[in-house]
């Protein structure tokens, strides 16, 4: 079995590389990295044609390796991720997917917690987007840290995870039953988090159960 990656940043690798070692440990992982596509979105605060363009180009090589699945380790790609698959003739899904499902199934007032500007609002979409394909009624509140990220990046994940459990503190205090980590940089915060005493959802475990049965 072989798994193509789609990374915008090299911290997203671990995690779920990490992830597949313990749930599915003969697969082999593939990763494909661009940490351009994370800085430009985070430039234009968005996503425009060249995101769009850039995502084909990735997936497609993926394909290329003849890999069996493709996930999208991007909370920022997300969102185009539906748009992308008439290109591509292998099984692709979004990394948090089925994280965001389960939320929405389960919780009404969902909070999200995200490193870098535009995951908040592309987590909050596909939120209220699977919330109106099941026919269910929720309510998103984000917040964002940008240093969270900063700090991961040069090293400092102590403090990373700390950032994050700053945010989903206020997010507590706001209503939130239930808080998602939104990208998979941040996993390393799901304990930390977890002293609030609200359920938290993070992403490479539940998407490697999801593309391995996907594969099957």
């Amino acid at each position: 079995m072989k798994v193509g990656i789609i990374h915008a940043t090299t911290n997203a690798v671990p995690p779920l590389n990490g992830a597949f070692k313990e749930l599915a440990p003969d697969t082999l992982v593939l990763n494909f990295v661009d940490e351009h596509l994370q800085y430009y979105a985070n430039q234009i605060q968005g996503i425009d044609d060249k995101v769009h363009r850039d995502f084909v180009k990735m997936a497609t090589t993926a394909q290329e390796a003849n890999v069996d699945a493709i996930i999208v380790a991007c909370t920022v790609l997300t969102p185009i991720v539906d748009i992308v698959k008439p290109f591509i003739t292998v099984p692709i899904i979004a990394v948090d997917y089925p994280m965001l499902s389960s939320a929405v199934k389960n919780y009404e007032k969902i909070g999200v917690v995200a490193t870098n500007v535009p995951s908040g609002p592309a987590t909050k979409a596909q939120l209220e987007h699977i919330a109106k394909e099941l026919g269910k009624e929720v309510t998103v509140d984000t917040e964002i840290n940008t240093q969270a990220m900063t700090e991961l990046k040069a090293g400092n994940v102590e403090e990373h995870n700390r950032l994050n459990a700053l945010a989903a503190k206020e997010l507590k205090k706001r209503g939130c039953d239930v808080i998602i980590l939104a990208q998979i940089t941040q996993a390393s915060a799901e304990e930390e988090v977890r002293k609030l005493g609200l359920p938290v959802l993070s992403s490479p475990k539940e998407a490697v159960r999801a593309v391995m049965q996907l594969i099957s």
